[in-house]
């Protein structure tokens, strides 16, 4: 049982760092075979050398093994905590509506005012039939510490939760402008929206790599 003893400590010492959970239950019987093996030799009066050497090794297997075991315990348990974290700091939508504003990103979206039935739009352009043109003025004001920039395609637009089309047959429809902290810029967005439509969100969102946007409530929507 000295030389068993042995053999097991030695052998889970060495794959401790690698095998730890797997290998508590095994040191713990090399340990125990060890100390048996300790107490007959001990009434015989034989060599105890191998035996102590197992108890030793053993022992110090079963230690490495229950901190790296409870190390990764403790190290899954934050990971899982830091995730969850980090899942509840993600910004949910923001909804605002026609005189008020709302910021996202740094920039502060002032909603100043919207047109459902835009007429000043080029001669040559095209309207399709049951359609009308949607205008909405904003303001933009850099409320960070960086150049942040705006830009035409941070808006969408949605009737009845299905999206629409840009409309592009007006002067200065393209826009894009970094602004510095603390600086003030004014646009306008235009889409082609049905006018049978009940319900018309505009979703103005700077960054898509992050959750959450700003839904600005035009006509009749019911979300909460």
């Amino acid at each position: 049982m000295g030389i068993a003893s042995f053999v097991v400590g030695l052998s889970c010492l060495m794959l401790s760092p690698f095998f730890n959970v797997f290998l508590v239950l095994p040191s713990i019987l090399g340990l125990v075979l060890g100390i048996i093996d300790t107490i007959v030799k001990t009434k015989n009066k034989q060599s105890k050398g191998l035996s102590i050497a197992g108890i030793v090794l053993s022992s110090i297997a079963l230690v490495v093994c229950a901190i790296l075991t409870i190390g990764i315990y403790a190290l899954s348990n934050y990971s899982t905590t830091s995730t969850n974290t980090s899942v509840e700091l993600i910004s949910s939508d923001i909804y605002s509506s026609v005189g008020n504003s709302a910021t996202s990103d740094n920039i502060k979206v002032d909603f100043k005012n919207v047109d459902l039935n835009f007429k000043k739009y080029n001669d040559y352009a095209f309207i399709p039939s049951g359609y009308t043109i949607l205008k909405a003025d904003f303001e933009f004001e850099n409320v960070g510490n960086n150049y942040s920039l705006v830009s035409y395609n941070d808006f969408k637009c949605y009737a009845d939760d299905f999206s629409c089309d840009e409309f592009y047959y007006v002067d200065n429809y393209f826009f894009s402008e970094s602004l510095a902290p603390g600086e003030k810029y004014t646009a306008s967005v235009y889409f082609e929206v049905p006018k049978s439509a009940t319900s018309i969100d505009l979703e103005y969102d700077s960054n898509p790599s992050k959750e959450g946007k700003i839904i600005f409530n035009v006509k009749n929507n019911t979300k909460k």
